[in-house]
């Protein structure tokens, strides 16, 4: 059985065809020279210039012919092939580094064509390219001197919110790859790109996916320009701890949950009835089913913005990483925790590289990191890169800052997902009892400890106490929210009533337990998809109550379902994918199906942890 559903920010509400055969030349005597020449192109590999009938007496004739009707075929022979042109050669990278210094100043520095620069390397080296090579191989050098599409809209559009919106601030001067733009240059792409100089430009939309990395590197610079505020930077963390935060990637395996049609409620006009309360599992407002995924449109719209972040402001600027953090959080969230750990991991290179490694913007990065690492099921990992966070934000902002108090909540989570209950325990409390002094009693993340500590109850056995708290928050989130939400803002309600049947469920009260966990998992599954970690979660605890039930056969063909599922989304030594592998083999053995259950058992052994 699943012992919990433990959550950070579960409250917050984001043909050419070539022709070939004989072609006879006639008797030359019959044509002049320049007569023949203008009448046809004998090539294998092109059609004739103008094509000639062939004359029947070319094709037929008695095999033993004079050597006077030889010489006559001989003249009828076709010209030589006409000789291809020589392919170039293929150079690789390592074949231009002996002459890179030289081919950049004869064309970055002394300013020289590229024919130019192409005949002095020829002169001076023998070096044979292409003007097709050069102009490819100064490009990947970042030396290309022509602005892209791309790269001009995006300063006309920056150019053009400063002169019309920012007007009381300085001209801004644009450079890309070391190289100003001049004026001219962006006034004579608006004008034949037909752009308005008295409007603002919107650009078509960049690629709805962000690049791994940017080779581009496009700055501006005004008077007007702010500072990065600089932080404390204490000694660098430990090497363990460095090993999880600078590594390449953890060792999850598991995939993206697949698009599912999720049904969402429809705009309602006002005049509709008010849906029932969350207890009586009854809606009667429009359901829209729609292919996608739980946040796709912030998705899409971030993905947007980083593409154009990187072109104005560059792969490490901070609002570029901000933006990093956001999609991952988003990925998170969607349940994508691969996806997630890359955008992230991208974020937090950026931050070290130009703020260090404790930085306040370095460590909220960790910070989402640790949640996708606990997530994946890597908790010694997300413990102890979270454990590192704490302290870092208790030397630099104080243990009642807002960011530290999150950070120990989050700690909290991994703790309850390791099944580390003292620990939880006593860092729970604490974090509740500043939220409610600090934050007050209704704040979303002061409902997010009392849940978490609710959690914690029940799994160490205090069932009266988390049944009492979980009815607390589920009331204050339907005073706050109204009793009519069902949908996305919502989920800390959705969560508050799986913790109610779970405890509901170790009270051997199964009836009240399965009515509450077929609520959540309709709800989840129409908001976040059947495959998302959160619907499978709530299936595999309904599951459980029916072995409870002994509603054997409906156990096995569920939890043969969701182990599936787990092992594909979460990969197969996820510890929830490990713990639903345990209830379908107790469904198996109470069954008497011990053939499957010793299948059952060879694979739990096997993907035992170390």
């Amino acid at each position: 059985m699943d012992p919990w559903d433990a959550t950070q920010y579960m409250f917050h509400p984001f043909i050419a065809v070539h022709q070939q055969g004989l072609h006879l030349q006639p008797d030359s005597s019959t044509l002049p020279e320049q007569g023949l020449n203008e009448h046809f192109i004998a090539d294998q590999n092109h059609a004739p210039g103008q094509l000639i009938p062939p004359q029947a007496s070319a094709f037929q004739g008695p095999q033993n012919a004079s050597p006077a009707s030889n010489a006559d075929d001989a003249q009828m022979m076709p010209p030589p092939p006409k000789q291809r042109r020589k392919k170039a050669p293929t150079l690789r990278a390592k074949d231009w580094e002996p002459y890179k210094a030289r081919i950049l100043e004869l064309h970055d520095t002394q300013k020289k064509p590229l024919q130019k620069v192409k005949e002095i390397m020829e002169e001076e080296f023998n070096f044979v390219a292409e003007i097709r090579q050069y102009r490819t191989r100064i490009t990947q050098w970042g030396k290309d001197k022509n602005i892209k599409p791309a790269e001009m809209a995006a300063i006309v559009r920056k150019r053009q919110q400063r002169k019309i919106l920012e007007s009381d601030k300085n001209e801004q001067n644009f450079t890309v790859r070391g190289r100003e733009v001049e004026t001219y240059k962006i006034d004579r792409w608006m004008t034949r790109n037909e752009v308005s100089h008295t409007a603002l430009y919107a650009p078509s939309p960049a690629a709805s996916h962000s690049p791994a990395s940017s080779t581009m590197s496009l700055n501006f610079s005004s008077a007007g320009n702010t500072p990065i505020p600089s932080y404390p930077v204490p000694p660098s963390p430990a090497l363990s701890v460095q090993e999880i935060y600078q590594s390449r990637g953890s060792s999850f395996t598991g995939q993206s949950p697949a698009l599912s049609y999720r049904t969402l409620q429809a705009h309602l006009p006002v005049s509709h009835p008010p849906a029932p309360g969350l207890f009586q599992g009854q809606q009667q407002a429009e359901l829209v089913p729609k292919r996608s995924r739980y946040r796709q449109a912030e998705e899409e719209i971030l993905r947007k913005d980083i593409s154009v972040a990187e072109i104005l402001f560059g792969a490490s600027h901070p609002r570029t990483l901000h933006l990093l953090e956001k999609l991952a959080e988003v990925l998170m969230d969607q349940g994508r925790y691969k996806s997630a750990e890359e955008m992230v991991r991208r974020a937090v290179e950026g931050h070290r590289n130009t703020t260090g490694n404790r930085s306040i913007n370095t460590l909220e990065a960790l910070q989402i990191l640790g949640n996708i690492l606990c997530c994946q099921g890597l908790y010694r990992q997300a413990q102890k890169l979270q454990h590192w966070i704490l302290e870092s934000k208790k030397s630099v902002l104080g243990e009642e800052h807002p960011s530290t108090l999150r950070s120990m909540s989050e700690l909290v989570t991994t703790y309850i997902h390791h099944n580390l209950w003292k620990e939880a325990e006593e860092l729970g409390v604490r974090v509740l009892e500043m939220r409610r002094r600090i934050l007050g009693e209704e704040d979303p993340e002061t409902l997010t400890s009392q849940h978490n500590m609710a959690v914690i109850y029940r799994n160490c056995g205090r069932l009266k106490e988390a049944e009492e708290l979980c009815m607390q928050v589920l009331e204050m989130e339907k005073r706050i929210l109204g009793e009519e939400a069902l949908g996305e803002e919502a989920l800390g309600t959705i969560s508050s009533m799986y913790n109610l049947a779970s405890v509901y469920h170790d009270q051997r009260r199964w009836d009240d337990a399965e009515v509450l966990l077929t609520q959540v998992v309709d709800m989840r599954t129409r908001i976040f998809g059947e495959e998302h970690p959160n619907t499978l979660r709530a299936r595999a605890e309904l599951i459980s109550t029916y072995e409870s039930q002994q509603r054997y056969k409906e156990a096995e063909v569920g939890g043969e379902q969701v182990l599936e599922m787990q092992k594909r989304i979460l990969g197969e030594k996820h510890p929830e994918t490990r713990v639903t592998a345990h209830d379908v083999l107790r469904v198996y053995e109470k069954q008497g199906k011990y053939e499957k259950a010793e299948y059952l058992r060879s694979y739990i052994q096997e993907t035992r942890s170390d």
